[in-house]
């Protein structure tokens, strides 16, 4: 039979993992650290026992299953198997569209309160920021937004898993691919060269982010106080996170994310994560590339005013005159192209600011059996919880393109919230591969509002394509 493997102490003889014993394991870091494990990613969860056995010596893989369930996360064993099942595929600046529309609808925005209310302090989290490029990236971004001005204190609280990717943040040394989207300005500025193909951040701009190890699974459900990451932020910061843990553990996750961002601040998260029921009361915003969620600033509920009753004066009552007959119904005129057009763009900006139910309503009254009216159906149904409908509309906008790369992408995210891994993965390889076969396939996507490169991303996080492969943190 073939499987996994630990090494025998004392021999170079190795003790094979029996299938149960392996299911052990994975319901361990599941329970642990919140990942799901699927099997089709046994191969590296196998790599990844074989390290951490090399560290701990252990005489068989039973003997690992006892080490690991009495060690804690933060031991070398741990750390070892973390560093493999975590994959940080990450850059600089990545989806530059998103990072346009972060700057403009949270970060703008934001810094332009606290210089109202003249604290001039901002505190940002970035939650599973692997080896550091993204709480770097918002680092470049708030120095530019600040121009130089004075009486600033800038918090950026970088928090990850995995011990390795923090040293690699810290160490600040990219490689080419890493900072290929830093803008121009921002290359010289902060980056030297440092060997071949390799570049060296600024120790100005390192000192400006501080990183520390955390478990976000773990904090979400402990009420203790050390697990917090601090006061809480103006923007938070969790992109193709909550995607990877168990769904029962997902919404209360969320919630934890939630109780992080201070009244008026902002969370983000991927597409594929944005359930408003989980990050309720905080207001959905869709942006052009970015999902954001806003907090109110008073979430306390208004009490409720007692009105005394008043009393009316007695009237004689006015008799009714009969109902005239109905007469027939006149005939529905139908809408021409550009009225549907102008319709669905209504709906598509009464679901960017969260207006739901409403966007909703509309949407099934502009239905014209495009594929957009039933994907905008599908993604609004979705984030109202509905999911038999959305999964009705899914199948609808793949019956009237079933080319197209954003049919499929919609579908996949339905499956994601239905919980059917499989079927998601299956409509991602499909839209990826939708992708290769025609240019214009990418530019009738981003005309529907869905950027290649987030159906390509998610794609490679849940296994759906050949290029990438194992869990991780894609940013």
């Amino acid at each position: 039979m073939s499987g996994a493997s630990i090494p025998v102490a004392g021999s170079s003889a190795r003790a094979p993992i029996a299938p149960r014993t392996l299911a052990s394991f994975r319901a361990l870091v599941s329970q642990r650290l919140g990942l799901t494990l699927p099997e089709r990613f046994d191969a590296q969860f196998r790599r990844a026992l074989d390290a951490a056995g090399k560290l701990t010596h252990a005489a068989d893989p039973e003997s690992l299953l006892a080490h690991l369930t009495e060690a804690a996360w933060t031991s070398p064993a741990w750390q070892a198997l973390i560093a493999l099942v975590t994959v940080r595929e990450t850059s600089f600046f990545r989806q530059k569209g998103w990072w346009d529309s972060i700057t403009r609808d949270a970060l703008f925005p934001l810094i332009e309160a606290r210089r109202r209310d003249g604290s001039r302090h901002l505190r940002c989290l970035s939650i599973g920021c692997a080896s550091g490029d993204e709480p770097y990236s918002l680092a470049m971004v708030i120095e530019r937004l600040l121009g130089g001005e004075k009486g600033w204190t800038i918090e950026i609280l970088a928090l990850d898993l995995c011990q390795a990717a923090l040293d690699e943040a810290k160490a600040g040394v990219f490689d080419a691919r890493a900072v290929n989207e830093v803008p121009a300005g921002d290359l010289q500025r902060w980056f030297r060269p440092t060997g071949r193909h390799r570049f060296r951040l600024a120790e100005e701009l390192r000192r400006r982010v501080s990183f520390q190890q955390f478990n976000l699974a773990a904090a979400a459900e402990d009420t203790t106080p050390n697990f917090a990451p601090g006061a809480p932020a103006d923007l938070v910061i969790c992109r193709n996170l909550l995607i990877h843990l168990q769904p029962a553990r997902q919404a209360g996750v969320a919630r934890y994310l939630r109780d992080q961002v201070r009244p008026g601040g902002r969370l983000a998260v991927s597409p594929v994560e944005a359930t408003p029921a989980w990050f309720a009361p905080m207001r959905f915003h869709a942006t052009s590339h970015a999902i954001l969620f806003e907090k109110p600033l008073d979430t306390r509920p208004a009490a409720a005013k007692v009105l005394k009753p008043v009393a009316k004066p007695a009237v004689a009552p006015v008799p009714r005159p009969a109902p005239a007959p109905r007469a027939a119904p006149a005939p529905r005129p139908r809408r021409s192209p550009s009225d549907a057009a102008v319709s669905l763009g209504h709906v598509r900006r009464l679901a960017d600011r969260g207006l739901l139910a409403e966007a909703r309503r509309l949407c099934d009254q502009a239905l014209d059996g495009s594929e957009e009216a039933h994907l905008l159906m599908a993604l609004v149904c979705q984030a109202l919880g509905d999911v038999a409908a959305a999964q009705t509309a899914a199948l609808k906008s793949r019956t009237a393109a079933p080319h197209s790369p954003a049919a499929q992408y919609v579908s996949a995210i339905v499956c994601l919230r239905a919980g059917r891994m499989h079927e998601a993965r299956f409509f991602l390889g499909e839209a990826v591969r939708l992708l290769e076969r025609s240019s214009e396939a990418s530019a009738h996507a981003a005309r529907l509002g869905i950027d290649e490169g987030e159906i390509r991303q998610a794609a490679r996080r849940l296994g759906a394509t050949t290029d990438g492969g194992g869990l991780g943190r894609s940013r």
